[in-house]
This record gives structure tokens, sequence and C-alpha cells, in this order.
């Protein structure tokens, strides 16, 4: 039995799963949720066509669902636009208050009604998914419609779609297929100030890692305190075993020879990437990859991370010892630096191309 039935999926269609999601919400006064969650949304304004923008339960897709409609926002501003979502994401959102006719707030549930009740409620003229497959009645519901697009789908489009933007290779060669590219390259912070470093190092000349590990006992972490004891080492992904700092309660004092701090706040991302040396991931994140590469710093990856586009195995090259090629890179600063210089280049290469497509992505809402 898995660890979250699927009965008991709020967003599901199963009566007893989604009576218990109400119940839940009642309880923590979320109210705002079970009207929702039952279909009871409104767009905002009271004139104009309705494109209906489903993101993902994912961080990373309603990030990208935002930009996206502040993008056709600023294209179009006859119609009425509507952004639903599994989690709420209150910094995001905030994006979008200064955005006209543009409503958004909690997915309905998969079942009959709630979906008859939001298809009538909405009569939507355009609908967008972001990294959202539809449930099966949403599915059936939207079945034939005219101008539907799909973008960073977790696996191929069997439906019809207007057009398909695809971020993996491995998902190519399907019908009305835009140029394979992963949109969320657009979203990636790429100039960071410099100082970083300095505040971190303070008078000690020292080199900076940064491990994306899949799970706390990783072997790494503890291999790396006996190999970079002067070194300083940032850990995204599980909290690392042992004693470790969290970012969040860094006083922005250079911290101690040796030191592993835990990066429990992604804000910090942008400017490690840019100060570090090298960068190993051992599991996958669209953002995590996009970030390191654009940082500048080497990067490689384990064996398990599968990446979404063959060239880029020239810039992420799978390393099974990353000791020994950290403690490569710490003896040839210039070999470190040429490796950085691929990524960045592979990633600006990725980024240009993301912002073609997007741009083609607006205007095809545009035109409808």
């Amino acid at each position: 039995m898995t660890a979250n039935p699927s009965w008991k999926d709020p967003f599901g269609s199963n009566r007893l799963g989604l009576w218990l999601a109400d119940r839940r919400d009642r309880k923590a006064k979320q109210i705002g949720r079970v009207a929702a969650r039952w279909g009871w949304l409104k767009p905002m304004g009271e004139r104009g066509k309705v494109v209906w923008i489903i993101a993902g339960a994912e961080r990373e897709n309603v990030r990208l669902a935002v930009e996206l409609l502040r993008a056709i926002r600023a294209r179009r501003l006859d119609i009425r636009l509507v952004l639903t979502f599994k989690h709420d994401y209150p910094d995001m959102l905030a994006l979008l208050d200064d955005c006209d006719k543009t409503g958004w707030g909690y997915a309905p549930c998969d079942h009959p009604k709630a979906v008859a009740r939001v298809m009538a409620r909405f009569e939507p003229f355009g609908v967008i998914l972001v990294g959202a497959r539809p449930r099966p009645n949403l599915l059936a519901a939207l079945k034939g419609h005219a101008h539907m697009l799909a973008v960073n789908l977790a696996e191929a489009a069997d439906f019809d779609c207007e057009r398909i933007y695809a971020a993996d290779e491995s998902l190519a060669a399907q019908r009305n297929q835009a140029p394979v590219v992963d949109m969320r390259a657009i979203l990636t912070q790429a100039q960071v100030d410099p100082n970083f470093k300095s505040l971190v190092n303070g008078p000690h000349a020292r080199h900076l890692w940064w491990l994306h590990q899949a799970a706390s006992e990783s072997t790494t972490c503890n291999v790396w305190r006996t190999a970079f004891a002067d070194d300083v080492l940032f850990v995204s992904g599980a909290r690392p075993a042992g004693a470790v700092q969290p970012i969040s309660s860094w006083n922005r004092e250079p911290p101690a020879a040796g030191s592993v701090i835990w990066v429990d706040d992604d804000k910090w991302l942008p400017a490690i990437a840019a100060a570090v040396t090298a960068t190993h991931l051992e599991q996958f994140s669209p953002s995590l990859l996009w970030q390191a590469m654009a940082g500048g710093a080497a990067v490689s990856r384990a064996l398990a991370v599968v990446l979404p586009k063959a060239q880029l195995d020239e810039a992420l090259p799978v390393v099974e010892d990353v000791i020994a090629t950290w403690l490569q890179y710490r003896d040839n600063p210039i070999a470190a630096r040429k490796h950085g210089d691929t990524a960045r280049r592979l990633f600006w290469q990725e980024r240009r191309l993301a912002e073609q497509v997007s741009a083609e992505l607006v205007e095809r809402v545009f035109e409808w």
C-alpha cells in the first residue's frame, strides 16, 4: 500500500477521500479551499474570453505558470485569466496583484459534479497546462477543445493539444511539438552579486563547495569533512547527518573551517552557485540544474540523474568519486573553470531557446 492512497487525493474523484479533505479543511477554517474543490470558482471581470491556466503541484510549475500568465496579460488586456493550483505559494502569487481581470485559487477536484460546475462557470476559451496532466473527468470535459496547450508535462501527452511544449527529449516527436526546451531556464537568476564568496570567506583563502544530496546518510558529506578540513560545504536537499548549521540562522559571519551549512532556504542558491568551485547533484531537480549551470562553477552528477537533453552530458559528467574529482579541481582551478564555462555556455543556449519558445506561446495566445 502506498503512503498516500489515490482515494485520499483531495483533487481526485473518490467521494470518501473528498469528504475527508473537506472535513480537514473546514477544521482548519479553509472554507475557500472547500468551495474551490467543488468548482465554485468565478473568473474576475464581467466580460472577455477566459483562458484557464492549470499548474502542477510543484513549486517550479506554479512559478512558471505565474510568469506565463504575466507575459500573456502584457499582450492581451481583453481576456480574463484564471490560474488554479494545488499548493499555495503566496510569495509567487503576490506577483499577480497588479494584473487586472485575473483570478487565482485552488484547483477543483475531478468529481464529475465539480468538473461540470467549473466548466460551466469558466466556459474556457483556452486552457494551458503547466506541468499538470488533466484528471480523467476533466480530460473528458476538455476533449475536442480547440485551444489547449501543454507545457512541461512529466509524460508524453496522450490527448489532443494545439501545441505541446516539452522540456525533455524523451517526450519529443509528439504531434504539434515545439522545439524541446525547459522554459524554467528563464526563471533562473543568472546575474548574481559576487560579494557572497567574500562574505563567507572573510580573511580566509579557501574553496566553497555545493552538494545537492538525495539522502541524509550520504557518504560524500562525511568524507568531505576529512578531505577538505579548511573549506566550507553547502548542502541542499536532504539535511546532512551530524553537526550542521542551517543557512537560515547564519549570522553573516565567516563560518569556521570545515563547516557544513545546510541550505534550508532556496533563496541562497543563486549566490552559492556563483561562489563555489564545484557542484555535484545526487538527484535531479530542473530548477537546481539550471541554477548550478548558470553559476559558472564546474557541475557533475550522480549516475541516477537523468538529464533532459543529451547535449548536457558535456556540462554534467557522471562522477562516482566526488571527493577525488573535487580534489583535482582544487589542485587545478583552470580545469574547474573550463568545466564551469561549458556549463554556463549551455545554460545560456537553453535560456535563449526558452525565451524564443516562450514568446511563440504568448504570441499564439495573442492570436486566439
